[in-house]
């Protein structure tokens, strides 16, 4: 069998192309291979690129949440110690107003309410020239055009009127706020109610006179009473001398009578200076002396214009360490002077209860004696303890005197307030006796 050359041809290019496919065959595996392989690698490093970028998120976001944590503490802390600085504010019994550099109010404590009688809420955001307070500050700002030009601190001394008979004394300061760097940020004003120090600075002030009046009183009154017991001792003899002249027995008597009166007020100054007896203290029920006191006074009670007594006592003792009969006196002063401030009649109102000092925080038994007169002008007022100061015609102005040296005695105190066209209101404090260690 003859095979053609043409057979032979296209066999031997068969076999070429065979060759020739399994050449690019084993290429194209080898660069496949070699790209699965290069793609596993940067795959691998992919992989492992994640895991750290994994790893860093997760401390990263625990990094964040500590982070977190410390800024809610930081916020709860601030906002508790700006509750606390708060509280403070509040319960400082010094008013605070503060005022930023646009005149605002921008703090407004309780205190400041109380002593202004102002609210917080009307008040914080205002302009502090436009609302009811500039009037009381005023005095801040006589010399200045308004609070802002107030660079250095200033003090006053002034008094608030809060309805019709509450006065309160105040003083009032004021001193520029500044940051850091010294640059003005705001006023402040302080307010602290004096009224109580104004009381007690009267107080010591009346006492000092008291002495200073006491000494020279006494001298007067030993130089007096030394020639009028010569007087009344001539005036006896003299009346008995002149048994059989009636006439002239009469005007020895008129000399008797003015020499009694003169002695008489002589006492009443000597019982000013100190006590006609030495103090005999008892532990004693404070409402026996009262009682008594009123019982004295029913005459007057009985006048033509009777005045109603209305009574309010403590349920329980006041026991205290006392002089019965001094503390009669004192108390029986006082409800004779309620008396004849109504001499149209009128209510006369007396209660006694147990209650705490403010200042030393023991007991007392507290007496008020008020009556519905037409009451004690204010420049009278600052006067009625000053011996010899009376604006009656024919008081000796020892009566009150004589009180107050009563209850100092006992280690007690008497406040007096009155209400023009309403009366007057007297309240006594005594200590009360302390069983528990035997001291008063």
């Amino acid at each position: 069998m003859m095979i053609s050359p043409a057979c032979l041809f296209w066999g031997a290019a068969t076999m070429e192309s065979v060759n020739f496919t399994k050449s690019v065959d084993r290429e194209s595996f080898q660069l496949l291979s070699e790209t699965i392989a290069g793609f596993n690698g940067v795959a691998s490093k992919l992989e492992s690129y994640y895991r750290n970028l994994e790893q860093r998120v997760k401390h990263l976001t625990l990094e964040l949440d500590e982070k977190n944590r410390e800024l809610v503490q930081n916020l709860r802390e601030k906002e508790e110690f700006k509750n606390y600085l708060h509280n403070i504010l509040e319960s400082l019994t010094t008013g605070v107003v503060v005022l930023d550099l646009e005149g605002r109010i921008t703090t407004f404590n309780r205190a400041a309410e109380m002593i202004t009688g102002l609210g917080a809420a009307d008040m914080s955001g205002c302009r502090f020239d436009r609302t009811p307070a500039s009037g009381i500050f005023s005095r801040l700002t006589e010399n200045r055009g308004s609070s802002n030009d107030i660079t250095e601190d200033l003090e006053v001394e002034t008094e608030i009127q809060r309805g019709h008979n509450d006065t309160l004394h105040v003083r009032i300061s004021t001193f520029p706020v500044k940051d850091p760097a010294g640059r003005k940020i705001g006023t402040a004003i302080t307010l602290q109610d004096i009224t109580r120090l104004k009381r007690l600075e009267e107080k010591v002030n009346r006492r000092d006179r008291l002495a200073a009046m006491g000494e020279m009183a006494a001298e007067i009154a030993h130089e007096i009473r030394n020639p009028l017991g010569s007087i009344e001792l001539f005036a006896t003899t003299l009346k008995k001398d002149l048994s059989d002249s009636p006439e002239l027995q009469r005007l020895v008597e008129h000399i008797s009578r003015s020499v009694r009166k003169m002695n008489n007020s002589i006492s009443n100054l000597l019982m000013f200076i100190r006590p006609h007896q030495r103090p005999c203290f008892r532990i004693k029920d404070i409402h026996g002396p009262l009682t008594n006191a009123l019982l004295f006074s029913s005459d007057l009670l009985k006048s033509d214009n009777p005045v109603e007594v209305v009574t309010h006592y403590a349920t329980e003792p006041l026991t205290a360490r006392i002089d019965p009969d001094l503390l009669q006196q004192a108390l029986l002063n006082l409800i004779l002077n309620a008396l004849q401030a109504m001499p149209r009649g009128g209510e006369l109102r007396i209660s006694t209860t147990r209650r705490i000092h403010p200042r030393s925080g023991s007991g007392v038994a507290e007496i008020q004696i008020r009556d519905s007169g037409s009451g004690v002008c204010e420049k009278n007022l600052a006067r009625i303890f000053d011996p010899f100061f009376t604006t009656k015609k024919k008081g000796t102005g020892l009566g009150l005197a004589i009180v107050h040296n009563i209850l100092s005695i006992h280690g007690g105190d008497i406040d007096v307030e009155s209400f023009p066209e309403q009366g007057t209101l007297c309240t006594v404090t005594i200590p009360l006796w302390e069983e528990d260690n035997g001291t008063s």
